[in-house]
Order: C-alpha cells, then sequence, then structure tokens
C-alpha cells in the first residue's frame, strides 16, 4: 500500500510567540510544519519545498502579507496554493476585501479561535490534497492515453457479448486504415472473415478470463493483415492488445514454401555434416540416385562419390567449411545401382544456432542426358552450317541463272519489237485493221514482257547488292517519291502525308519501297470517286512503323498472303496493269533491312501497307 503523503504548511509570522502558539495548534502526526519570520524567506522556502497551505501575517515589516501574496499566485509554480490571511490589527473590511483580492481563501483575526482555525485548515488541506491527488491521476491517465495511442500495438476495449469497439487507440488507424469514429460503436465482426467470426463467437462462451488467438482482418482497403490478439475478460467487456503479425506470417508462408519447393525439387538437394554424414535427403535425390531418404540418412557423402574423385571432392568440401561458396561445377557421380552420371554440383555452407554446428547443403542436377543432348546439338549444329554454306552456293547459282535468262532474252524481245514497228510503219497501206490490231497487241505484250524481264533483273540484283546503310529523314524521301510519281504517273488522287519518324537504312532500296508502296496505292484506288493515300508513321515496341492507307478496291483478307510472290496478283491485267514483281521486290527490301511488312485490308474498302524499320 501506498503511504500517505504528509500535508506540508507554512506559518509566516515576524512574531515568534505568534509562530510558537500557530505551530502548536495545527501540529499533528499527518502534518509537516515550516515557518518563516519575514516575507522574503516565506518565498524561498515556498519555491523551494511542495508547500500545501500557507498561513500568512498581514502586519511585517518590509514586506506585507498581501506584498507576499501578490507574488506567489503571480508564479506559476505557487499560484495554487491556498492562504490563510491572519491579522490583529487589520480587521477593515477594505483590508478583508484587498485580502480576497490578492488570492487568500479566507481572513482570520486575531487572537485565533482554536477550534475554528484548526476545522478551517484541516478543510483546506483537505481539499487541496485531493486536488493534488486529482492532478496526479489526470497526469497519470495523460501519460497512459499517451502510451496507447503512440502503441504501435491496437489496443481497445471491446464488449464481449456484442463484439462492439468502445474505445480503441490510433494504431487501429495505422495499422487498418480505418479512422477511430469508424471504428468505435462497430462490431468487430465486421472486420473479420465469416470463418473469424466463428472463433471468436466460440471464445466468448468460455469462461476464462485470458483469452489468445489469431484473425484476418480487412484493412479498408480491402486488403488482409493478421491480428495477434491478447484478451483480459472482466466485467463482461474485453481488454485488448493487438499486434500486426503479417510480415511474420508472410515469413512463415514462404518458408514453408521453400521447404515444401526444396523437398519436392528434381534437384539432388541434401545436408551432411563435417564427418560426410549424410541428415538431410529430398525427392530429388531419391530420383536421381536411387536412395530413399531413410537409406540416405544412414549412409556417408562417400557413398555417391567415385574413387577417383574422392581427392577432389574433400578438397570442394574444405573450402565449403572455410566458408567458400561453390556454384555449377561439373563432376561425377555414383547412383545406388552403380551408374555413372555427370552432375553439376553446387555448395554452401549453414550454421546452427549459436553457430556450433556446420553443415554443407548440396544441390546437384543430373545433366548426364544434357551432355548427351548437347553432343547432338553440336552435331545439328555443324550439319546446318553445312547446309547453309550449300544453300549460299545454291542460292548464288540461281541469282546468275536468273539473271542470265532474263539478260539473253532481251536481244530477242527488242528484235520483235523492232520488226513489228518496222511493219506497222513501212507497209501500213498494206494492212487491214485486224493486222494492225494483232501487231499492236504483238508490241504491247512485248512490252509488259520487257518490263517483267526489268523487274526480275532488279529482284535477282537484291540478294547480291550490299546494303549502304545511312540515316533517313522519312519526310524528305517521301516528298522526292511523290514528285517522281507525279512525273510518271498520272492521277487525281489526294496524298496525306503526316509527320515520319526518321530510319536508318539504305536510302535508294527504301526510296523503291515507297515508289512502289505509293504508286500501288494510288493505283489501286483510282477507280475511287475521291480518291485518298494517306502516308503515317508510329512507334510500336521502340521500332517505327510506316503506312500506306488507300481507299481503293481492296481484296479478302484470305489472299493476302499471295501477294508478295513473284508474278502472284488479285487482279488482272484488263483491271490494273502490273507485272506481279512489285511487292516481292518491296518485301525483299524490308527482309533486307531486318523489318516486317504487312497488309490489312476488306474488299472494296481499301487497303494499308505497314513496313517496320530499325530506328538504330
Amino acid at each position: 500500500m501506498k503511504k500517505k503523503e504528509k500535508a506540508t504548511i507554512l506559518i509566516v509570522d515576524d512574531n515568534s510567540a505568534n509562530l510558537i502558539a500557530l505551530e502548536s495548534l495545527l501540529e499533528n502526526e499527518e502534518r509537516v510544519l515550516l515557518n518563516a519570520s519575514n516575507g522574503k524567506d516565506a518565498l524561498k522556502i515556498t519555491l523551494n519545498r511542495d508547500i500545501d497551505l500557507i498561513v500568512l501575517d498581514v502586519q511585517m515589516p518590509d514586506m506585507d502579507g498581501f506584498e507576499v501574496a501578490k507574488i506567489l499566485k503571480s508564479n506559476k509554480r505557487t499560484k495554487d496554493i491556498p492562504i490563510i490571511f491572519a491579522s490583529a490589527e487589520r480587521k477593515e473590511h477594505k483590508f478583508i476585501m484587498k485580502g480576497f483580492e490578492e488570492g487568500a481563501v479566507d481572513y482570520l483575526f486575531k487572537p485565533l479561535d482554536p477550534e475554528v482555525a484548526k476545522a478551517k485548515v484541516a478543510v483546506l488541506l483537505k481539499v487541496q490534497l485531493q486536488k493534488k491527488e486529482l492532478i496526479q491521476k489526470n497526469l497519470s491517465l495523460e501519460k497512459s492515453e499517451l502510451l496507447i495511442n503512440n502503441s504501435a500495438d491496437i489496443i481497445g476495449i471491446i464488449n464481449g457479448t456484442t463484439f462492439k469497439i468502445e474505445e480503441i487507440n490510433n494504431a487501429f488507424t495505422t495499422i487498418l486504415g480505418y479512422s477511430i469514429d469508424e471504428a468505435k460503436e462497430t462490431s468487430l465482426t465486421f472486420f473479420l472473415s465469416n470463418e473469424d467470426r466463428t472463433v471468436i463467437q466460440k471464445l466468448s462462451k468460455q469462461a476464462k478470463d485470458r483469452l489468445s488467438f489469431e484473425t484476418r482482418i480487412y484493412c479498408k482497403n480491402r486488403s488482409i493483415k493478421w491480428l495477434h490478439w491478447n484478451v483480459v475478460v472482466k466485467y463482461g467487456m474485453w481488454f485488448v492488445n493487438a499486434r500486426d503479425i503479417t510480415e511474420i506470417k508472410q515469413v512463415e508462408r514462404i518458408r514453408n514454401y521453400l521447404a515444401t519447393v526444396v523437398k519436392q525439387s528434381n534437384d539432388a538437394i541434401y545436408i551432411h555434416n563435417d564427418e560426410g554424414k549424410i541428415i538431410s535427403w529430398n525427392e530429388g535425390a531419391e530420383e536421381i540416385y536411387g536412395y530413399s531418404e531413410k537409406e540416405a540418412v544412414k549412409m556417408n557423402v562417400w557413398n555417391i562419390i567415385p574413387e577417383y574423385n574422392l581427392a577432389e571432392t574433400e578438397e570442394y568440401i574444405a573450402k565449403v567449411f572455410s566458408g567458400e561458396k561453390l556454384h555449377d561445377i561439373e563432376t561425377k557421380r555414383i547412383t545406388k545401382h552403380g551408374k555413372l552420371i555427370d552432375v553439376l554440383f553446387s555448395a554452401s555452407l549453414i550454421l546452427s544456432a549459436g553457430d556450433e554446428k556446420k553443415a554443407v547443403a548440396i544441390t546437384e542436377r543430373d545433366i548426364t542426358e544434357r551432355k548427351i543432348a548437347d553432343e547432338k546439338i553440336k552435331e545439328l549444329n555443324f550439319n546446318l552450317q553445312n547446309n547453309v554454306v550449300q544453300l549460299e552456293s545454291t542460292n548464288k547459282e540461281l541469282e546468275s541463272f536468273s539473271y542470265s535468262i532474263s539478260h539473253d532474252l532481251r536481244a530477242p524481245l527488242r528484235g520483235v519489237d523492232g520488226y513489228t514497228k518496222m511493219l506497222m510503219e513501212d507497209h501500213d497501206e498494206f494492212l487491214n485493221e485486224e493486222g494492225k490490231r494483232l501487231l499492236s497487241n504483238v508490241r504491247y505484250n512485248t512490252k509488259k514482257m520487257s518490263d517483267l524481264i526489268d523487274n526480275l533483273l532488279a529482284f535477282s540484283k537484291l540478294g547480291r547488292k550490299a546494303l549502304q546503310k545511312g540515316n533517313i529523314n522519312m519526310n524528305d524521301l517521301i516528298e522526292g517519291v511523290i514528285i517522281d510519281i507525279n512525273k510518271t504517273i498520272k492521277h487525281n488522287s489526294e496524298i496525306k502525308i503526316g509527320t515520319l519518324h526518321p530510319t536508318i537504312g539504305d536510302y535508294s532500296l527504301i526510296n523503291q519501297v515507297a515508289f512502289n508502296l505509293v504508286s500501288n496505292a494510288i493505283k489501286y484506288s483510282s477507280k475511287s470517286n475521291k480518291p485518298v493515300v494517306e502516308i503515317t508513321s508510329q512507334i510500336i515496341n521502340d521500332e517505327p512503323v510506316y503506312s500506306i492507307k488507300d481507299n481503293g478496291v481492296g481484296f479478302e483478307m484470305k489472299y493476302a498472303n499471295k501477294l508478295f510472290g513473284v508474278f502472284q496478283r488479285l487482279h488482272t491485267s484488263e483491271e490494273f496493269e502490273g507485272t506481279g514483281v512489285g511487292l516481292a521486290i518491296v518485301q525483299r527490301i524490308i527482309n533486307k533491312h531486318g523489318g516486317r511488312i504487312w497488309v490489312e485490308a476488306e474488299l472494296n474498302k481499301g487497303a494499308v501497307f505497314s513496313f517496320t524499320l530499325p530506328s538504330k
């Protein structure tokens, strides 16, 4: 039990006889009496001691009681000390009023009535001591409130029957996101899952004064946290302390997951001590070596190491026990059935609590099949390399053949065209209309054949031409292409050019790509009422994509794969002129630059040809 505190009374009087008389009157075992014969001494004592009551004489030399009281009431530390004035001379009403103005709680006349003085002092002391006790309790409560509200744990009071939250600290907001107002008067079950609601309802029916349990609880943002609850049950209320153990749960889950992964890993993972005794053996080790865990823990690690590898392995294990980590060292092992296998060997040191015991954790993957596969891959790569060399040689021969054929066809074609022209010019009067028509067809087809040969020659040259790459301003290139097209093709198409991203490539070849695609767009939209060709670009996956869109005849997408083949056309020559080589040339140029080309179209609604080129 706390020892009862004694009350301290300061008696101030310049008459020593009065001091003795007052001390005798007020003295008892529950009080400490101090005295001062003047105002200055009284102030010193009051500032240095904890005074509960002052009996102060009014009439004193140098500094009277009113002046002393005024100074005490102006000081923060002493302003609440009750003062009783006692006076033999100043009994007039004005002095009594002045005493009360200076903060006195009573004004007594000398000689004092002993019983009245004793009673008043006793009452005032009792009130003062109760006041001090209340202040101490309030201070203690404030400290407790600060501790509670600054606690990292949730602290509160919950109705043990309804689970309504009566009081809760700021940690509820910090951990779960709900404000105090949102939490108070709300049932704890509101924040719990159905499963955990059932748990606490069962616990509330147990006749225990202390409870401990874990629950999941929904945060305001609907995430879930784990809380560990300690509860004191009293007066039907739960006085709770709940700690956030979400991270601990996550670590446990990860640890359990890793243990499961290790146990079920296809790799051989095992642990042995410094004597080589195996103390842990997973399913992967069982699969690779053929020993069950029960068999393995009775074995020594040297049982699975070939004799000629023992010295090397001992060196490796010594390095690990000195703290070195080993990673992916290729070595040999022996299975239960005596089969020699290739493995990749990794190892690291693990320590028990207090570093008293050391062991080595080993990870080994069986790479026997992989080594066989590697040899096969090497053989396949060698054969592939030979095939590539042969293919390159064949391609060169085909290109040479194509060039020769195309070149050799030029002379007879020129002869056919020349003789036909001479017949039409020199013997015009001998030819009827049908003859003239037939000769015109010969010349037309000769021209068509010549164009086709030119395109074939261009196509064959692409395979031999080395790229001369440089920076290309695509807007400048397209503007030049439009000028060339306008010189060679009569059309009424509106051509719209967006801001085009720059690229890197062979300028002359990219110029040919642009010429072929734009002239195609003009050609196949020429029968529209208002033909429009749009040229744009955008960046997709860090590479520029260029698109040429028209509003022409289009085609069905099921035929799109035929467009980029040599001599492949989706329209007849009567509908639209062409040789069927232009798009094949475009694709070959784009492929040669490491880009891609594709088309999207719809019958009678136009087409969009798009291609990529490197930006670096």
